[in-house]
């Protein structure tokens, strides 16, 4: 079995971080991939992610793991005093993927979860010092600017064209608390009717975490939703971060699905 690079970047990704897996016969059997993912904001005690993707032939798994975990040490080499982990996502179906991991160190104690939870009710608090306003869009490089911001809280960006169909919805809202003009945090909601309102995206920036200030904005935008007849939302979280899930647990949320789980290694 042979190991090789690709000769250009493969989908946006340098072919240093990319090998494919053939036979002696030069038959591709499949290709992995490391990405380097800086997460200080929403992993400010990890902030190192590398995401690892797999997709081969059962005959060469082990030969693209080991090839894809070294490339990993080499990047996690480049950041010593940096903790991190190495992850990838799988559906909970894949039986024979979660099986393969688990066999190979990796833990299972993270996962991408569907929730669903009632639109808080009550007066929103803003911080003091800062107003309630809807992020200003009118421009693309408005749009830019503020996928940039939620784009730094998040694993997986959000993309420009599902932004520019989003604002179409009737539901959609894009809404922030500012001091001075800068955001302190902004949330993005969305939804073609009703009963399928979603709570894309919300952070609140880190030294105003553990105030309420996630929740007081909620508040106001769920206090625009609910005059137009809607009483729940839908989002997604990840089961390990502790302060997506505490939101869940104070609004009552239930969980609705497991999406993806994220087998791990953490390191330092």
């Amino acid at each position: 079995m042979r190991l090789s690079h690709p000769g250009a970047p493969f989908q946006g990704i340098p072919p240093e971080d990319v090998f494919f897996a053939a036979n002696d016969q030069y038959v591709q059997l499949g290709i992995g991939y490391v990405i380097l993912n800086m997460q200080e904001e929403m992993y400010p005690e990890r902030p190192l992610q590398l995401f690892i993707d797999i997709q081969s032939q059962i005959s060469a798994r082990h030969l693209l793991l080991g090839a894809v975990l070294g490339r990993s040490e080499q990047l996690r080499a480049q950041y010593p005093q940096l903790k991190g982990r190495i992850y990838t996502e799988i559906s909970p179906a894949q039986f024979d993927l979660t099986t393969f991991y688990t066999m190979n160190g990796f833990v299972m104690n993270d996962a991408r979860e569907e929730h669903i939870f009632p639109l808080p009710s009550g007066p929103a608090q803003p911080p003091m010092g800062c107003e309630f306003a809807s992020v200003p869009l009118q421009t693309v490089q408005d749009q830019m600017a503020f996928l940039a911001r939620l784009n730094r809280h998040r694993l997986s960006p959000i993309l420009h064209d599902y932004l520019t169909v989003q604002m179409q919805q009737p539901y959609f809202l894009a809404l922030g608390f500012y001091r001075a003009g800068h955001p302190v945090a902004e949330l993005l909601m969305t939804g073609a009717s009703s009963d399928t309102s979603a709570l894309v995206m919300l952070y609140v920036q880190r030294d105003m975490r553990g105030k309420g200030v996630g929740k007081s904005l909620l508040q106001a935008a769920s206090e625009l939703l609910r005059q137009r007849g809607v009483r729940s939302a839908l989002t997604q979280v990840f089961s390990a971060n502790a302060p997506q899930m505490g939101l869940m647990r104070s609004l009552g949320s239930s969980r609705r699905r497991i999406i993806n789980t994220l087998p791990h290694i953490d390191f330092g």
